[in-house]
């Protein structure tokens, strides 16, 4: 891990850069060679579930400089595409090819709970997104080729009004670098940068949750709402049998704002609901397409036998995980489990894999079998 942050430990990285400098890797991963190739990066943007960007920069312009095309594409490949200053970024490639999950687990020494997604780019010569500042933490893993970054932490963030993406209007560079495969950047929140590719290259972006508070209150009360409505009596309706006359009919009365606060001071949340809604929250974030049931389902006691023979079980690739005390989190379900089952499920989650033959609990195969049968885990 010390040769992953240059020679920092995990303790020393957290402490002296994490969310506040940034930090050049020479050979994080040594020669880095990727886990996808060019033709097959293109055709994943032509996917309907898949999250993907077309930028074109024309640089001769003065003006719409930046052209921004969203996928799904028809189709896309590099003959279709100008012979230089384009790039195409995927997100959540850990959900649509092997390799994804391990390569994010090189930054376990960081909260799962904290990682969004693998981010992916791939540029022609002279490729680039523009200069640029995000509102949370990444990495930025050099794949194969070379990039050249360029950062600045100066004072104006004035955007340019006339391009397409999000670029700054000005960009003053203080460092620079020149990127090899295998090499690794990693910056803080707000420190602007603007990335180019020295020739065809790949980018991997490790980027980290950064969730608003207003996505944060607002994902919450709407989790209460359904926590509560089961709750509800579904035909107890708001009474006032002691209404009395009132001067202006249109004056919202202190009796009725009182009935409802009465009626609203019932929610009550402690911590305990706050771990539910995160752990929901955190890996409920994939669209129910993401997942594909098996086309012919064992039913339990055939998937129980299924599991005594060999082979392995794996988790969807879009299926995230989590744990809290004795609840598991898995794609926004929650779960209670018994503390000798945690480290099974714990393996599972970490390694998105175990080996067969497997003999567990009823309990455990149970879930499994839930799991299994709507797509969230497979038996290879």
């Amino acid at each position: 891990m010390t040769a992953f942050l240059g020679g920092m430990t995990p303790a020393e990285f957290l402490r002296d850069h994490w969310q506040k400098r940034p930090l050049l890797v020479r050979q994080a991963v040594p020669g880095f060679d990727g886990i996808i190739d060019r033709d097959a990066f293109l055709a994943l943007a032509c996917r309907e579930e898949v999250t993907s960007r077309l930028v074109i920069q024309h640089p001769r312009r003065k003006k719409s400089r930046w052209e921004r095309f969203d996928g799904p594409f028809d189709a896309l490949d590099a003959s279709m595409l100008p012979p230089s200053h384009w790039t195409l970024l995927v997100h959540g490639l850990e959900s649509l090819v092997p390799g994804g999950w391990e390569l994010l687990r090189e930054f376990s020494f960081i909260p799962t709970a904290r990682i969004d997604d693998l981010m992916v780019s791939y540029a022609s010569d002279g490729g680039s997104v523009g200069p640029h500042d995000d509102l949370y933490d990444v990495f930025l893993l050099q794949g194969p080729g070379r990039r050249r970054w360029q950062v600045s932490t100066q004072a104006d963030r004035t955007p340019d009004p006339d391009a397409a993406i999000k670029v700054l209007k000005t960009f003053v560079p203080e460092e620079e670098w020149l990127l090899e495969p295998g090499d690794m950047l990693y910056l803080p929140p707000g420190v602007a940068h603007w990335g180019v590719a020295e020739g065809p290259c790949f980018t991997y972006s490790i980027g980290f949750l950064a969730p608003s508070h207003r996505e944060l209150v607002q994902s919450f009360l709407g989790y209460l709402g359904e926590v509560l409505e089961s709750g509800l009596d579904p035909d107890a309706l708001y009474e006032d049998p002691d209404l009395k006359a009132q001067k202006n009919p249109l004056e919202i009365g202190d009796a009725m704002v009182s009935q409802v606060a009465s009626i609203l001071g019932q929610v009550r949340w402690d911590q305990a609901a706050v771990g539910e809604f995160l752990g929901r929250f955190l890996t409920g974030r994939q669209p129910p397409t993401a997942f594909a049931p098996p086309r012919r389902c064992l039913d339990e006691s055939a998937f129980e036998r299924r599991l005594q023979s060999k082979g392995r079980l794996e988790l969807a690739l879009p299926t995230r995980g989590l744990v809290r005390g004795s609840r598991l989190f898995l794609n926004g379900q929650s779960h209670d489990v018994r503390p000798q089952q945690l480290r099974f499920f714990n393996q599972l989650f970490i390694d998105r894999s175990v080996p067969l033959p497997l003999r567990i609990d009823e309990q455990s195969l149970a879930l499994l079998h839930g799991w299994y049968s709507t797509g969230y885990l497979r038996v290879a």
